[in-house]
């Protein structure tokens, strides 16, 4: 027989002081001084603690002033105004014109390199016709064949080219300043003929002496 407040025996049910139920059979009584449960509180925590850390992140960039793109742009058109058009000025393309020496000013000396006698006196009578101012012919030093011409300090190898040029014959005839022409003298002269053997066809004259030889 079981007194009121105690235990039936083994697996009984026992009173708790101060409590109102009683527990299962095998249960453990809980214990008034645990901490309550504290899952729900840690969580809460972590929420607030990554939205506070969020908004640190986010709110420089919300509040930072936007960049300012820079576009590099040549002188010319930083200088224009909107609106304004670009005109290209073509290149000037510069002339040089030679003005060719007047003959009257070119004073010519023929000598007679050939054994046809007179054609140092055609090939002045020719150039005197062409307007060069021209000088007694005279007999070369030696004889040659082809035509040859030379200019004095006087000359120059521009008035020695005109000459050529009036006796058809080829820029390259005309010698270098420092070649001597091969007469005694050339004085009063700017530029001197060596007439060779291939003006001698052309500027012999009708009749020739054998006695008497002409220039």
């Amino acid at each position: 027989m079981s007194e009121p407040g105690s235990g039936s025996g083994a697996g009984g049910q026992y009173e708790v002081p101060g409590g109102s139920g009683h527990t299962a059979a095998g249960s453990h009584p809980r214990d008034p001084f645990e901490p309550p449960e504290r899952s729900g509180l840690v969580r809460g925590v972590v929420i607030i603690t990554l939205a506070v850390i969020v908004g640190i992140l986010l709110l420089p960039s919300a509040t930072r002033a936007p960049l300012a793109v820079v576009v590099a742009r040549s002188p010319a058109a930083a200088r224009q105004g909107p609106g304004s058009t670009t005109t290209s000025v073509p290149a000037r393309s510069t002339t040089t014109t030679i003005t060719a020496l007047a003959p009257a000013k070119i004073h010519v000396l023929v000598a007679n390199a050939t054994s046809v006698n007179g054609v140092a006196g055609s090939v002045t009578t020719f150039l005197g016709g062409k307007g060069f101012a021209t000088l007694t012919a005279v007999n070369a030093l030696d004889k040659q064949t082809a035509t040859q011409i030379y200019f004095t300090t006087t000359g120059s190898s521009a008035a020695a080219s005109e000459v050529a040029s009036a006796l058809s014959l080829a820029p390259a005839v005309v010698q270098a300043a420092s070649a001597k022409p091969p007469v005694s003298s050339a004085a009063g002269a700017s530029v001197i003929v060596i007439a060779g053997s291939d003006l001698a066809t052309r500027f012999a004259p009708s009749s020739t002496t054998t006695t008497v030889k002409s220039h």
